[in-house]
């Protein structure tokens, strides 16, 4: 017995076949349609990108999981997100536009996820970005969009869940923190409203000096050189923290001196003393890290309607002395979001809501599928006013969002709104054997020029055969073309789910079959 090896597909990908895509590609062209109604423009950016373009400013959930590689001295990867790409294409080509610029998308990204049901490594994305606008308009109509583009596909069953990321870096830049810190406390605010106070137990994982800190002295250790030692260390250390900036980069350039220490020539001296004197005074940054910690976790507790959260989020801004600038900002967007009529009991407000890509700004959104189906979170977005700064561009306000189209399919199934197209022929024309080919021909394309979706028998087989076929393909109609059928300039019209036949000149079946199928 004659066996052969199979190549399986990649892991965490999928092929789609036709139900599938066709109920895929409906959504996609109904949300672009939606999309063009706003005046967005549509834009199909390569799938290839160099590695930088991520690099810069994603953030590690999305830096770990990319598919980067080397080819030929270059760094490349699969694009991880669309929003990048976008920029990119932007700054290329579309920079002296008028702004704001409105640019819309569909597309495949890659990242290398754990594969499970609504979570796949490549999954497409369609989205908007809104380039050159500030303030709560241009936001809103991101969420109004978002929301509404739900509503035109058919989704009923989601909510809105809106944050602010400028509340908690305007805390962490008012006490002082490091940016390195900074960056990960807000990449993490999500886990910290999972595990609580446990966060500082992973900051080891980019400052590995942070553990050292942590640890208490131990009276009852006995007193040996080494202590004496660290002791005069900490006392040059205390001695150096104390100094202004100019005074204790020239203390230890000096003291280096002194020990015939000469610094490595291919390294800019003052990065070295700049650097060390960083890490001396990185203990500074502990009761600092501490103290961020708590308000996170005081942040986080307030997720609820929107007038009971901005009501608490003063009382916190109030008890950290904090500006109100963003809660004034959260209370403007909500003012916009009801004019255009959002339903508010679809609106929770989430002050601890951290999305993965670190370029966000201030306001930030997710909208999830609240059906009983796995779609999970369904779309998310928010505004993003450094990144085409990082990419190379000036200082430019930007917004926008992203659907997960595979998200969406799930949605639709649960609620059972999914439009499938149907690629199954309508019809399929069967010359009799002895019967001309050129006349078959003409027959099929006729019906085709009418906007039906045609076959044409082209394997030897008897008419029994072919008819077993359409069964099992799911044909409804037959025409069967004979000699004695075409001396009579007649068809056979077969309708396979009644098993009945008719003599009838071609218009007249084309007409019964475009009624029938409803073309």
């Amino acid at each position: 017995m004659s066996t052969f090896h199979k190549i399986q597909r990649v892991k965490g990908v999928s092929d789609v076949l036709s139900r599938e895509y066709g109920a895929r590609q409906h959504i996609e062209q109904q949300l672009l349609s939606h999309f063009y109604q706003y005046g967005y423009a549509p834009l199909a950016s390569p799938i290839l990108e160099h590695s930088e373009l991520y690099l810069r400013k994603s953030g590690e959930d999305i830096i770990a999981r990319m598919y980067d590689f080397q080819y030929r001295n270059r760094r490349l990867c699969l694009r991880p997100e669309m929003t990048a790409s976008i920029i990119r294409a932007y700054l290329d080509q579309l920079y002296d536009e008028p702004m704001p610029t409105r640019l819309c998308y569909a597309g495949s990204v890659f990242r290398y996820e754990k594969p499970q049901r609504a979570r796949y490594r490549q999954f497409t994305q369609v989205g908007v970005e809104l380039i050159g606008a500030s303030g709560a308009l241009a936001e809103g109509e991101i969420m109004h969009l978002a929301c509404t583009g739900l509503d035109r596909i058919g989704i009923q069953q989601y909510q809105l869940v809106m944050g602010h990321i400028g509340i908690l870096t305007e805390f962490l830049n008012h006490i002082g923190l490091e940016g390195q810190l900074r960056s990960f406390l807000i990449f993490n605010m999500e886990l910290l409203r999972k595990q609580g106070q446990g966060l500082s137990e992973l900051l080891d994982r980019i400052h590995t000096i942070y553990p050292m800190f942590q640890r208490s002295s131990d009276d009852s250790a006995p007193f040996t050189e080494n202590t004496l030692n660290e002791n005069r260390s900490q006392k040059l250390i205390d001695l150096l923290k104390h100094m202004d900036e100019s005074e204790a980069r020239q203390a230890v350039i000096d003291f280096l001196f002194s020990l015939n220490i000469t610094l490595d020539s291919n390294r800019d001296e003052n990065e070295i003393v700049d650097r060390l004197l960083s890490k001396i005074r990185r203990d500074e940054q502990i009761p600092r890290l501490n103290k961020a910690i708590q308000f996170m976790h005081d942040l986080s507790q307030l997720n609820g309607t929107a007038e009971t959260v901005l009501r608490e989020a003063e009382r916190l801004a109030e008890a950290y002395e904090l500006s109100r600038a963003p809660l004034e900002q959260i209370a403007q967007l909500i003012q916009v979001l009801r004019a255009y009529g959002l339903d508010q009991t679809k609106l929770t407000l989430d002050l601890g809501l951290s999305r993965g890509l670190q370029y966000y700004t201030g306001a930030m959104f997710e909208i999830y599928h609240t059906g009983k189906s796995e779609a999970g979170q369904l779309c998310g977005g928010g505004r993003y006013d450094d990144l085409i700064h990082t990419l190379g561009g000036p200082k430019t306000p930007a917004t926008g969002f992203a659907y997960g189209l595979e998200r969406l399919y799930l949605a639709l199934e649960a609620e059972q709104h999914l439009k499938t197209a149907d690629f199954i022929p309508q019809v399929l024309v069967i010359p009799l054997e002895g019967e001309e080919l050129s006349d078959s021909i003409r027959i099929a394309q006729q019906l085709r020029d009418q906007a039906l979706r045609v076959e044409m028998t082209i394997r030897e087989r008897s008419l029994k055969s072919s008819l077993q076929y359409a069964d099992r393909r799911g044909i409804p109609y037959v025409l069967i073309l004979g000699s004695q059928e075409r001396a009579a300039d007649q068809v056979r019209l077969r309708e396979m789910g009644t098993r009945t036949e008719s003599l009838c000149d071609l218009t007249t079946a084309i007409r019964h079959i475009k009624e029938a199928v409803n073309v």
